[in-house]
């Protein structure tokens, strides 16, 4: 092996030959194999971040939101701990009835809503399906002007917020997700799934549905009857849900989604809704 060096390293005492021995067998065994294939898969590149950004648009509503999580110990999609940060701010309208006698006195509310979340989460994988907890702290906000007495949700809340991600793989055929989340603050509840089909290399499409609630949700939906819970109207759980279609491009290391379609309407507001469009973009990479 002495008559591979170069002839300056030869040139050297015997202590310097044996450390430029020593790393180049280090780089012989750190240097990825890619013969036969000069493309690494995702699982030869170090990713253990994820970032994450979007916006999400309704008739009377909208926000803009991004994250990040951090892998610290491993790879962002193997088994292990990982802690997340996320925000967003959005702003929102509503109308309610805020009249004391017969005749309806129909007031309008114009708000915005901004949180922080920072929590802490373990991914586990069961051959096809992945699993990720989190749990930690949250901080909502919800500014309503003009004040708005008889809405449960307005103002400041700081409160514990558990989450759980699931991810199936079916093969070449799709996917299916479920994403939940509880939040003590203002008592928010979100539900997202979807059933993907792919129908190119890197695309994919299928059906989305989404239930949200808080606080306020459960007043009109009467799952409330303290003093503090006041009515407009009676309001179906469907004005808290959203159904439509998303179509999905991935690529090594991110992907971009975009989706559509029918809103109940009710956005931490009281009364009843008509359902109306929804848009929501979402660009996601890891690094």
């Amino acid at each position: 092996m002495r008559e591979c060096l170069p002839n300056a390293v030869r040139a050297q005492p015997k202590a310097v030959q044996a450390t430029v021995l020593a790393a180049l067998c280090i780089l012989s065994f750190a240097a990825p194999a890619l013969a036969g294939d000069e493309r690494p898969s995702w699982r030869d590149i170090w990713k253990w971040r994820e970032t994450w950004s979007g916006v999400d648009i309704a008739r009377d509503n909208w926000l803009l939101y991004s994250g990040v999580t951090v892998a610290p110990f491993g790879h962002i999609h193997e088994p292990g701990w990982r802690m997340r940060l996320a925000g967003g701010y959005g702003q929102y309208k509503y109308e309610g009835n805020r009249g004391t006698g017969p005749t309806p006195q129909i007031q309008s509310f114009a708000a915005a809503t901004y949180y922080g979340d920072a929590l802490i989460g373990y991914l586990e994988r069961w051959g096809p399906l992945t699993a990720k907890a989190f749990a930690g702290i949250s901080y909502l906000t919800h500014e309503i002007a003009p004040l708005d007495p008889d809405n449960l949700v307005s103002g400041d809340d700081i409160g514990f917020k558990g989450a759980l991600e699931l991810w199936l793989n079916i093969g070449d055929v799709g996917f299916a997700s479920f994403d939940a989340s509880w939040n003590t603050a203002h008592d928010t509840r979100n539900v997202r799934s979807r059933l993907g089909a792919r129908f190119a290399e890197n695309w994919s499409g299928g059906i989305e549905g989404w239930l949200n609630l808080d606080n306020q949700s459960d007043c009109d939906l009467g799952w409330d009857d303290s003093a503090a819970c006041y009515r407009d109207d009676k309001t179906e759980l469907l004005d808290y849900t959203r159904a439509g279609l998303f179509l999905r491009y991935d690529w090594d290391g991110g992907e971009l989604s975009l989706s559509g379609g029918v809103s109940g309407g009710s956005f931490a507001s009281s009364g009843e809704a008509s359902p109306e469009p929804y848009a929501t973009l979402n660009w996601l990479t890891q690094f």
